[in-house]
């Protein structure tokens, strides 16, 4: 009965951490960020003007020259599609024909300029 009662109080402990693990995190810039392929991707959005900042999993910024994409955006009851184009150094940005919510909710898929694709779910 002991061993019973000690994995239920370790399952509860560890429980919020795995909670963590995967979902999105607050970026450099202060919008979500989470892994896509060998980036971490974070998006910002403000009134109809998406960034989308790109570094490697060291947090290092990644040049963006050459690089497209598209977000698709969940935006009341409808999806909105916004073409990325490189906008400086270590990002792409784009914009909506709505205003976006703060709350990104969407796919934002990156095109590197050998042609390989990642996919950041937000």
């Amino acid at each position: 009965m002991r061993n019973k009662s000690l994995f239920f109080a370790c399952a509860l402990f560890l429980a919020p951490l795995a909670a963590f693990a995967h979902g999105p995190r607050v970026g450099a810039h202060g919008g979500p960020q989470t892994a896509a392929g060998s980036f971490h991707v974070e998006v910002v959005a403000n009134g109809k003007a998406l960034v989308v900042y790109l570094a490697d999993h060291a947090s290092h910024e990644v040049a963006t020259a050459g690089f497209h994409g598209v977000a698709l955006v969940a935006a009341d009851d409808k999806t909105l599609t916004i073409p990325l184009v490189p906008a400086g150094e270590n990002k792409l940005s784009g914009a909506a024909e709505a205003p976006l919510a703060p709350e990104f909710k969407g796919i934002v898929r990156i095109t590197t300029p050998t042609g390989s694709t990642a996919e950041a779910k937000f």
